[in-house]
């Protein structure tokens, strides 16, 4: 795997909308996770048409890729961040010239949705890329983006050494507070106590990381895009519901996801895996998912970390995909064992 380049203070990022338009809709949210990164130390560049709305996606599909293209054939861009997922990043992918980000590699970063765009990169480019915080759900945050957040960011592409142990934040949340209203400018979402790591299955692996979004990274289920997982420590992580966004997508739902990932051949060849925080969910919930997970990889000899700090709850880490990892579940530990950027 290609690493990219180590993001520096005083370097410039790009930041692009692959998938939704939210960021033509959303000035106030745009204008503020810009704020925040300048405060960091890095100058800005808004792609061509990352605020273009045309329906549901920012912009056509050809209009997408181009803006991935430019920000990957600049020298003067080290990192490209994502505005946001959506549901429409796999319309981009045909048009992708896969030689040119190859020949450019650098810093490409999101989450949700834009796990189409990671995998892509990933078994076409053969680029390591970074599963972290977008600018309009975390760099955007109205008072202030989380420490944790901030500090795995820092840690994972801003540093040439492996980024080591990763502990779990502290605390979490994963209060919505309407952007539509800007009620999010009214006070801090509410926060509360986090319960740390939860092993469902014991054991140890080492392995490269690859994974995503389930409902995202299922939509690339028997295409060239799809990962091998021979060996990988594979992860994924739940969105909002489709239906309704104040909730979690529904236990039943992720059962059926489970399926599809086994019957892909996912927990036959994975080393290890890791699951993020459910978004939205009750402790009913809750144990009821973790029960479908042991009962869905019943048989499969392979440690499972649950409730780790990415996806669609605050704050989250930077997770590379495409470097090798460590779970130990007796001494409790999730480690990234090499660096994911060069100096």
């Amino acid at each position: 795997m290609i690493k990219p380049q180590i993001l520096k203070q005083g370097d410039t990022i790009g930041l692009v909308s692959p998938s939704s338009p939210l960021a033509a809709m959303l000035p106030y949210r745009v204008e503020k996770g810009i704020e925040t990164l300048k405060s960091m130390g890095f100058n800005v560049v808004v792609a061509d048409n990352a605020l273009n709305r045309r329906d549901h996606a920012a912009g056509t599909p050809e209009e997408r890729a181009a803006d991935l293209h430019a920000m990957f054939a600049n020298p003067d861009i080290k990192a490209i961040i994502c505005f946001i997922g959506g549901f429409h990043s796999n319309q981009v992918l045909k048009h992708l010239d896969f030689k040119l980000i190859r020949k450019h590699p650098k810093i490409f970063m999101g989450f949700s949705d834009i796990s189409v765009l990671h995998l892509a990169l990933n078994t076409q480019a053969d680029l390591v890329t970074f599963y972290g915080p977008a600018v309009l759900t975390q760099f955007a945050e109205a008072f202030g983006i989380y420490p944790y957040t901030v500090n795995s960011f820092k840690q994972v592409v801003m540093s040439p050494e492996p980024a080591g142990q990763i502990l779990p934040s502290s605390e979490w949340t994963d209060e919505l507070l309407n952007w539509f209203t800007k009620a999010d400018l009214e006070r801090p979402r509410n926060m509360k106590p986090n319960s740390g790591y939860k092993w469902l299955k014991a054991g140890t692996c080492t392995g490269e990381i690859t994974g995503g979004c389930i409902t995202s990274i299922l939509h690339l289920r028997g295409t060239k895009y799809w990962p091998d997982c021979k060996g990988k420590i594979f992860f994924w992580e739940l969105p909002e519901s489709s239906a309704d966004i104040t909730k979690g997508e529904p236990p039943a739902r992720i059962d059926a996801h489970l399926t599809d990932l086994e019957l892909s051949g996912v927990f036959e060849q994975c080393a290890g895996m890791l699951i993020g925080r459910p978004k939205s969910y009750t402790d009913e919930q809750v144990k009821q998912l973790e029960e479908i997970i042991k009962e869905r990889t019943e048989g499969y000899n392979f440690p499972i970390l649950f409730n780790i700090d990415i996806g669609h709850t605050d704050p989250i880490m930077t997770l590379p995909i495409g470097v090798k990892a460590r779970l130990d579940s007796q001494s409790n530990t999730f480690e990234i064992l090499e660096s994911a950027v060069v100096a």
